[in-house]
């Protein structure tokens, strides 16, 4: 009988199965993880690249008023989002100190400086459920919806 023990403690089939078994879920939310992350990412870039197209266009369309529209038209089309998830503000700078109104004028030796800012939010649905998972070992996370943002500012004047 002694000898029977000693054979199986030395016997190692099926020692492979185990470590994949016990190393599977942790793979399989790696996975995931690097699913979801690199879904945020891209969004986040590709809204970021949406916004400063936007800003470009202001540059080269320059506003002479606070009428933002036609802004809020090309950011939505660039990130085919609707036009609620765009913010866009054109604003006024004496000294660094932002003003009221667009259409007033600094005072005399004050630096004045326009700008065009472009921000695109949106929620985006993750591929796996964190919160579920995490509310099953007692654990919070993030929702399954996290909002993306991208934003860009220009300097006309």
């Amino acid at each position: 009988m002694h000898l029977r023990t000693l054979a199986i403690l030395k016997d190692s089939r099926g020692f492979g199965a185990m470590e994949l078994g016990l190393s599977l879920p942790f793979l399989m939310l790696l996975c995931l993880g690097m699913m979801d992350a690199s879904t945020l990412i891209g969004t986040k870039i590709d809204y970021e690249q949406a916004a400063q197209r936007t800003t470009d266009f202001a540059f080269a369309n320059r506003p002479n008023g606070t009428n933002t529209a036609k802004y809020v038209t090309e950011a939505k089309n660039a990130a085919d989002v609707s036009a609620q998830d765009v913010d866009v503000d054109i604003f006024l700078e004496c000294d660094g100190v932002r003003q009221d109104n667009f259409g007033d004028t600094c005072a005399a030796g004050e630096i004045t400086a326009r700008f065009v800012s472009v921000e695109i939010s949106k929620q985006v649905e993750t591929h796996f459920d964190w919160a579920g998972l995490a509310h099953m070992i007692g654990f919070t996370a993030f929702p399954s919806r996290i909002t993306v943002t991208g934003d860009s500012l220009v300097r006309f004047q």
